[in-house]
């Protein structure tokens, strides 16, 4: 009897000694994952150099061999985008070259844009933020990353990888858009946008700011609309909206004193100015201003000719007085529609009313400008890669 009372206990430990052996490896495995995200060899990118060439992308990006292939029952109707990719830091100085100065296209206040390929040949721009110990700077491209992995819009820079593991810096993946920015074609010294280019770019615009405003929970207000933010593609001059950096989440209006969003001079609303109040009628009057700039081709801070005072409060009295006769683009010649650019000036003077309240909504401000700008946007070579017809055009409002 005690021999077999002996035997049990004996099998009872091993069993228990063979049960903890298990678990431990198990513990040791599951840290092992945790330790490497990145670790499917299959979804790690893999940047290599590429021969450098005037004004093209001299490093390349290469992602996952291939995606992977739909499930049977996958809705073939709808294409969904795949994931932005997580990089390491290492990735992102392979992928510029060691932060090369040749492949910079572009500086921001705590930002330098690099120019980069895909595999595929599609130009990127990675965009690294260097945030120096600035709790502001390091808040902001946070703000910005959450915004775009979660926003899709085909007004909107995509995001199509990021990087946010360093101590001392960020970078950003994004589309790469060839034609410049607005302010560069507004303001630039080549051939000026045309009239339906213009009213294309406005509504594309617009309908960033309302997907931004109205189409998930919370509201997102962008809080730096101008044309510098504004992207153009190289073909039909599609516009992506960027820089979400200043952007606020989650109310319609809030107090917000110790926030960067102000936005750029001359497009910030006089009324956030005085109170610290943010609200999604700041980008309303944002845009408003936008619009002006559109319509004049003047600059939305000071003007060609060293004046000072911004173009809202400067047009806005003459506007109201004898409309928009004398203030469009001289540039443009006769080449635009009279009547739409009434109509437009005077959505722009809806927009910059001085009390938040009286401003419409950015949904308004889109049908609006869908319905009085109609003619000109169906003209524009492209509109989401696809000539657009009058019809449809009139059923978005």
């Amino acid at each position: 009897m005690e021999l077999a009372v002996a035997l049990a206990l004996v099998f009872f430990c091993v069993l228990l000694l063979a049960s903890a052996a298990i678990a431990v490896l198990l513990v040791r495995h599951c840290l092992a994952a945790l330790r490497r995200p990145d670790a499917d060899p299959e979804a790690r990118p893999v940047v290599v150099m590429v021969p450098h060439h005037h004004q093209r992308p001299k490093y390349e990006l290469a992602m996952s061999s291939e995606a992977p292939p739909p499930a049977p029952a996958a809705n073939k109707e709808k294409k969904q985008a795949a994931p932005p990719r997580r990089l390491s830091w290492r990735e992102v100085e392979a992928l510029t070259g060691g932060f090369d100065e040749a492949a910079v296209v572009g500086r921001g206040g705590s930002s330098t844009v690099y120019l980069a390929r895909l595999r595929d040949g599609a130009p990127v721009a990675v965009k690294v933020h260097r945030w120096c110990g600035g709790e502001r700077r390091l808040r902001a491209f946070r703000q910005e990353l959450d915004l775009l992995r979660r926003l899709r819009h085909p007004h909107i820079v995509a995001l199509l990888a990021y990087s946010d593991d360093h101590e001392e810096g960020g970078a950003l993946v994004l589309e790469y858009l060839a034609g410049g920015t607005l302010a560069d074609r507004l303001h630039g010294v080549g051939a000026p946008l045309t009239w339906p280019q213009r009213m294309r770019i406005v509504h594309d615009v617009a309908c960033a700011l309302e997907h931004l405003h109205d189409a998930g929970a919370p509201p997102v207000v962008h809080g730096d609309v101008s044309a510098s933010n504004v992207l153009l593609d190289g073909r039909g001059l599609g516009a992506r909206l960027c820089d979400l950096g200043s952007a606020c989440e989650g109310f319609s209006a809030a107090v917000a004193p110790t926030r960067a969003a102000v936005g750029s001079p001359g497009y910030a609303d006089p009324f956030f100015l005085r109170t610290g109040i943010v609200s999604k009628k700041s980008d309303v009057y944002s845009f408003g201003v936008l619009l002006l700039e559109a319509v004049t081709g003047m600059p939305a801070a000071g003007d060609q000719h060293g004046t000072t005072e911004n173009l809202a409060p400067r047009m806005l009295p003459r506007l109201r007085q004898q409309g928009v006769a004398g203030l469009v683009d001289g540039r443009l010649g006769d080449g635009y529609d009279h009547e739409e650019a009434g109509d437009v000036a005077t959505i722009a003077v809806e927009c910059l009313a001085a009390q938040p309240g009286l401003r419409p909504a950015m949904a308004q401000v889109r049908a609006a400008i869908a319905e009085k700008a109609a003619r000109s946007i169906a003209k524009s070579d492209y509109y989401g890669h696809h000539h657009i017809q009058l019809s449809k055009l009139l059923e978005l409002t």
